[in-house]
C-alpha cells in the first residue's frame, strides 16, 4: 500500500515500519493497520477542520485553554495562529484523555506514540485474533446485553470522577474486545468542572446506553442513572466504586437569586478596581407611584366604561350613575336588548294605546280627495290629437296600398312581444336593433336605401 502523507514523517523517524492497509474511517479521522515495535497497532490520522463533520464544535471546546497567554489571546481573536492552536488542541485532546482514564482504571486502547498529530496506539482485537468490530455491528443475548450494559456504566462513573465526560458515547465508540468493551474515540471529552454542557452531554451518553440496553432486552426501563450520578458528583460523593440504583428526585427548593445578584456586584466591583474604573451614574428616578390596595371584603369595585381608557393612580372620578326606573319603550330601529334589560318586552300586534290618530282605512278612495276618480277608459278629454286610426296604411307609406297592415290583434302571453312566430329570440332581437336603427325599409329619412322589392316591381 502507498503510505499516506500523514504518516510519512513517521516513517522517516522509524516510528511505523510499514502501512498495511486501512482499518476504519469516520467523521475526523482516518485509521490504518501499521507494523510498529515489530507488532500490529493502528495509527489513528486527524482530519483537517475544513474535512471533518463533527457538528457544534464550540460546546466542546469551551473550557479548554493553554497557559500561553499569546497562544490564548490569539484563540480567542480566532487569527491564523489561533486556528492552529486551536486544532493542536482538538488533537491533543484525545491523548490527554486517554492517558487520564488509562491511569483511572478506564479500558481503554494503550496509546504508545503521537507524533505531527498522529496518535499510535493498541489494536483491540476480538477472541479469534482479529481487529474488533463494534458494540453496534453485534447481537447479544439479554443476559450479555444486560453484563455489557453494567460494566459500560460503570465505566463512565470513574470517567466522571477522573473529570472526564466523553461527550459521543454510543454503541459505535464501543469496541468489543476479548476481554470485555473498550471506550475508544475521546477528541470531544470535556471536563465536567469549566464546560457548561457537561450535564447535558452526560445524559446524552447514558441515554444511548440504554437505547442499546432496550434493543436487546425489551423489558428494560430507561432510569435517571445519569441524573443521580450527576448529582452525587455535585456533592462530592460521588466514587469509582458507587453503585447507581436509579433513584432521583429532582430538588423543590427555589432559587436564591439574592445570592446571584450579590456575586454579581462583587465581581463588577473588583473589576472596576483593577481597571480603575468609575462606578457606574445612576439617572434620575422617576415620579414616585403609589398604589391603594383595598382590603378583602371591601366589596365588588365599580364597573369602568371601556372608552374612558386606564385611570391614573390618583385620579378621581365620580361615581357612576344610578339607573332609576325602567327605560322608555326601545324603537326596533335601535338594535337588539341588553342581556340585562328589565323591561318587558313589547307587543308589536295591534294599534299603539297612547296614539291619538284614529286607524287609517286602506280600503276605498281617500274621503278628502278633491280630485275626480280618474276615467282610463277612452280618449282624454283634453287630448287636441285625432284618434290614430290603426287599421290600415299610413298616409305617407311609400309602399302602397300593398303593404302588409299592422298586426293589432294581441298576443298570447307567453311570446315575447318582440317576437314573431316561427322566430328564435336571438333572431328576433337583431331584427327589432336593426329595425330601430334603419326604420321602416324604403324611408327616406332612415339608413335603408332600398325601397320595398313589392312595390319596385309595381312601379315596374
Amino acid at each position: 500500500m502507498r503510505t499516506p502523507e500523514a504518516l510519512e514523517t513517521l516513517v522517516d523517524y522509524g516510528i511505523v515500519e510499514e502501512v498495511l492497509r486501512p482499518l476504519m474511517s469516520g467523521k475526523e479521522a482516518n485509521v490504518y493497520l501499521v507494523r510498529s515495535g515489530g507488532e500490529l497497532r493502528v495509527a489513528k490520522v486527524y482530519k483537517d477542520a475544513q474535512q471533518r463533520s463533527f457538528k457544534q464544535r464550540s460546546e466542546y471546546t469551551e473550557g479548554r485553554t493553554t497557559r500561553n497567554t499569546r497562544d490564548r489571546r490569539a484563540m480567542a481573536k480566532h487569527s491564523e495562529h489561533g486556528r492552529k492552536q486551536d486544532e493542536a488542541a482538538w488533537r491533543s485532546a484525545e491523548v490527554n484523555a486517554i492517558y487520564k482514564l488509562s491511569a483511572a482504571g478506564v479500558r481503554v486502547p494503550v496509546p504508545y506514540h503521537f507524533v505531527e498529530g498522529v496518535l499510535v496506539m493498541e489494536l483491540v482485537r476480538d477472541h479469534e485474533g482479529f481487529p474488533a468490530s463494534r458494540l453496534g455491528d453485534l447481537e447479544y443475548a439479554p443476559a450479555v446485553a444486560r453484563q455489557i450494559f453494567d460494566i459500560l456504566l460503570g465505566s463512565v462513573v470513574r470517567m466522571l470522577c477522573a473529570g472526564v465526560v466523553h461527550g459521543d458515547l454510543s454503541e459505535f465508540n464501543v469496541l468489543m474486545a476479548a476481554d470485555g468493551p473498550v471506550v475508544i474515540d475521546f477528541p470531544q471529552a470535556v471536563d465536567p468542572a469549566t464546560n457548561l454542557s457537561a450535564r447535558k452531554l452526560l445524559i446524552r451518553d447514558v441515554d444511548n446506553l440504554l437505547r442499546f440496553l432496550g434493543r436487546h432486552v425489551r423489558e428494560a426501563r430507561p432510569l435517571p442513572y445519569a441524573q443521580e450520578m450527576w448529582e452525587l458528583y455535585q456533592q462530592n460523593l460521588l466514587t469509582p466504586e458507587t453503585q447507581l440504583r436509579g433513584h432521583f428526585r429532582p430538588s423543590q427548593r427555589p432559587t436564591n437569586t439574592a445570592d446571584v445578584l450579590s456575586a454579581i456586584g462583587d465581581a463588577e466591583r473588583e473589576q472596576r478596581r483593577r481597571t480603575g474604573a468609575p462606578p457606574p451614574q445612576r439617572g434620575p428616578r422617576g415620579p414616585k407611584v403609589e398604589t391603594i390596595v383595598k382590603p378583602r371584603g371591601a366589596g365588588p369595585r365599580p364597573q369602568q366604561n371601556p372608552q374612558d381608557g386606564p385611570r391614573r393612580p390618583n385620579e378621581s372620578r365620580p361615581a357612576p350613575r344610578q339607573d332609576a326606573g325602567p327605560r322608555p319603550p326601545q324603537s326596533p330601529q335601535d338594535g337588539p336588548r341588553r342581556p340585562n334589560d328589565p323591561r318587558p318586552p313589547r307587543q308589536d300586534s295591534g294599534p299603539r294605546t297612547n296614539d291619538p290618530r284614529p286607524p287609517r282605512q286602506d280600503s276605498g278612495p281617500r274621503t278628502n280627495d278633491p280630485r275626480p276618480p280618474r276615467q282610463d277608459s277612452g280618449p282624454r278629454a283634453n287630448d287636441p290629437r285625432p284618434p290614430r286610426p290603426d287599421n290600415g296604411p299610413r298616409v305617407n307609406d311609400p309602399r302602397g296600398p300593398a303593404a302588409r297592415p299592422r298586426d293589432t290583434a294581441p298576443r298570447p302571453q307567453s311570446e315575447p312581444a318582440s317576437q314573431r312566430p316561427g322566430e328564435s329570440a336571438q333572431q328576433s332581437g337583431r331584427q327589432r336593433r336593426r329595425r330601430s336603427r334603419s326604420g321602416p325599409p324604403g324611408d327616406p329619412d332612415s339608413g335603408d336605401r332600398s325601397p320595398d322589392p313589392t312595390a319596385r316591381r309595381r312601379q315596374a
